[in-house]
């Protein structure tokens, strides 16, 4: 039996799935993060082989057999990041034909199955990638927390520290963030989470965590934390209107589809987000991705043997997806 691979690698995690050209997933793993500019290209690598040998174990496949290995990247912003990027999946060691992607590209592919549409990502990072009627495939946004993510988990942590201290120095109203940092942090005044931010310092991820403290203050009707979640709203409505606009769709009837924890946290970024998109897009549909990125690398794997997602392979696909992701996701 012939075998291809998809891995989504993360920043917090890597997820690898095995399954055959009739497009039926054998197995699946998942592993820690494989994002290269936080860990290192060879324990970037050694994560990518670990979860692929594990998916292919379980699939009862060799991972050095697999004819087509998909791999969707977290970070991978220039031309160095891509050779970066081969470098890594040649010391992983796995699969035939080795393939890197953006993960924006994963992302869309699952969303869409190669259909036009645009995805919008709100979770760790943020980016927005789009594709025509033409296959044409383009992205915006993603460029790291320290340049870039506005959207994000991460840049709504950031802005709710700092909107808790400016609220000491009397720069901005009281918030009910500060309260929440100071009961989740166990901190004796809330200053002192100036030391949890750059005394340890504070990971993306664990900054990123603070969002669900601010998606909770605003849920309670803290005008601090919504006014928040209404700007990171317009901005990833933003990043959707410079795709649309780039791949002429903004007069057409869009599909839209978005992801990420931001948007599953709570409806309070979906009314400024989608107040934006009006600006730009008249008519547009939200929806549900079809899949998880990790599927788009395996859709792509697929395709590089020749295999569309239609019809029975697209119902296989369809039917092992919840058997094999339920517990890896």
């Amino acid at each position: 039996m012939i075998f291809v691979a998809g891995v989504d690698g993360g920043a917090t995690k890597t997820i690898a799935v095995v399954g055959g050209l009739d497009g039926t997933l054998h197995g699946s793993a998942r592993a820690p993060s494989s994002n290269y500019h936080n860990i290192g290209v060879v324990k970037a690598a050694k994560s990518i082989r670990a979860c692929v040998d594990l998916a292919s174990r379980r699939a009862g496949a060799s991972a050095k057999n697999l004819e087509a290995l998909i791999m969707g990247l977290a970070a991978m912003d220039s031309p160095r990041d891509f050779l970066v990027g081969r470098k890594v999946a040649n010391l992983a060691g796995v699969g035939k034909i080795r393939m890197v992607k953006h993960d924006s590209v994963i992302a869309l592919y699952a969303a869409t199955l190669g259909s036009p549409g645009i995805v919008v990502n709100a979770g760790t990072g943020s980016f927005a990638a789009g594709m025509d009627a033409s296959g044409t495939v383009i992205r915006a946004g993603g460029w790291g927390n320290i340049i870039d993510d506005e959207g994000s988990a991460y840049d709504i942590g950031r802005l709710g520290i700092r909107a808790a201290l400016r609220a000491v120095d009397g720069r901005e109203r009281k918030t009910a963030i500060a309260r929440l940092l100071v009961r989740n942090f166990k901190l004796r005044t809330l200053e002192d989470i100036v030391h949890e931010v750059h005394g340890k310092p504070m990971t993306v991820d664990e900054i990123s965590a603070i969002s669900k403290l601010v998606a909770r203050a605003a849920f309670e009707g803290d005008g601090v934390a919504r006014d928040i979640f209404a700007y990171e709203g317009r901005v990833l409505a933003d990043l959707v209107c410079s795709v649309a606009q780039r791949l002429r769709m903004t007069r057409t009837k869009l599909d839209l589809f978005c992801t990420g924890g931001v948007f599953k946290s709570d409806v309070t970024i979906l009314k400024p987000f989608t107040r934006e998109l009006r600006k730009n897009i008249p008519r547009f549909s939200i929806r549900q991705p079809r899949f998880e990125p990790v599927i788009g690398a395996f859709i792509l794997a697929l395709r590089e043997q020749g295999v569309e997602t239609r019809g029975r392979i697209l119902e296989n696909l369809r039917s092992s997806y919840k058997r094999h992701l339920g517990n890896i996701i």
